[in-house]
């Protein structure tokens, strides 16, 4: 099975052939809950994730207000497409989950392809956004992105090693050129007129950002803090990518430039010059690339470390890929389920927040 970057740029090489030829919500309250259905194959009751909730299914005075565990639930928007499906399983797992802020990393890409309508790509976006979510930014390195911002867009180098041919770039290309490649100078070029773009659509200003393949090396956190933004999403373990990215470069230079994290590291600042970023680490990862269990370990891991030290909170980042939500996001409403499930066990306190809950002392 070929998980989010591998298919997507698989996608998008198919789809040129043939035309060829916090603002987080209250850190203390209820995560979730109505009488939503839940999205086929997913044993849940929305009414079962809740924070500070007791074995009864109430709220537990006696451990709600305590810091707890601090679940990010976060979309990385690819610029690839908008595809009905996938944003038909974000309004699902919207439902089912109505208090559950996201962190979406949206991506102005989807307005300079050929032939975009600003208005539909905004509904589109629209359909899986909802009050209390965090909107912050995702960059691939796409050629029209790219040259929309005034920066000469670039071939190689590419996540699996060979550079893109002009035959896959007749339409749009370049999701698997990893953006650490381009200078300070040029990034902000894309991230400010990435910013401008979204805000010109109704989408505000981000602070936050993930880069695509999460390659957010020195030249993007120097643009990162250039531009304002002051939270990144990008660190990563490397393990959970492995298999699917084995003997790929994507994965040597992951482990490269996160060679320290892993699916405990917390959040921590990383310096940028004189400046610094406040670091998320994605260290639950993306449903493309773990099971539900393994999302759930992580969480397990984050109870133990918080019932030795209670005074500070754990943080946990999962996610999925809103280009590949119909088949994946539903590993993250189980591992959402079973997450309640063993909080109530542990009797620990959860809480869903975005960047501002999970940095807050």
């Amino acid at each position: 099975m070929r998980r989010a970057l591998r298919l997507l740029a698989a996608q998008a090489m198919i789809l040129s052939k043939l035309i060829r030829g916090l603002v987080a919500l209250p850190l203390f309250a209820s995560a979730c809950g109505g009488d939503a259905a839940p999205t086929e194959g997913v044993a849940a009751d929305a009414d079962d994730v809740v924070t500070g909730e007791g074995d009864n299914g109430k709220e537990d005075s006696t451990f709600a207000s305590e810091p707890g565990i601090r679940v990010v639930v976060t979309v990385d928007w690819e610029g690839t497409d908008l595809s009905s499906a996938n944003l038909a399983a974000m309004e699902a797992f919207r439902t089912q989950f109505p208090k559950v802020p996201l962190v979406q990393f949206l991506n102005a890409a989807y307005y300079t392809k050929a032939g975009a309508s600003a208005a539909a790509v905004t509904r589109s976006i629209r359909r899986a956004v909802r009050a209390g979510d965090e909107l912050g930014l995702h960059i691939h390195g796409w050629k029209r992105l790219f040259e929309a911002a005034d920066v000469t867009f670039r071939a190689e180098p590419t996540f699996w090693g060979s550079p893109l041919d002009a035959s896959e770039c007749l339409t749009d290309c370049g999701h698997e050129v990893a953006i650490s490649s381009y200078s300070r100078a040029e990034l902000r070029k894309v991230i400010d007129y990435s910013i401008a773009t979204l805000q010109r659509n109704g989408f505000g200003h981000a602070t936050s950002f993930r880069a695509g393949g999460w390659m957010a090396g020195a030249t993007v956190r120097g643009a990162l803090l250039d531009s304002g933004l002051t939270v990144d999403h990008s660190a990563v373990p490397s393990s959970p990518l492995s298999g699917e990215l084995r003997g790929l470069p994507l994965l040597d230079w992951v482990k490269t430039l996160w060679p320290r994290t892993s699916a405990t590291t917390q959040p921590y600042s990383i310096a940028v010059g004189s400046g610094s970023l406040v670091e998320i680490p994605d260290n639950g990862a993306l449903a493309d690339y773990v099971t539900t269990a393994e999302m759930v370990a992580v969480f397990d891991s984050a109870v133990t470390a918080y019932k030795h030290d209670r005074s500070h909170a754990q943080v946990v980042s999962i996610g999925f890929h809103q280009e590949t939500a119909a088949d994946y996001a539903s590993r993250v409403q189980r591992a959402l389920v079973t997450i309640a499930s063993h909080a109530r066990t542990a009797k620990v306190a959860v809480h869903y927040v975005t960047s501002a809950g999970a940095i807050a002392p």
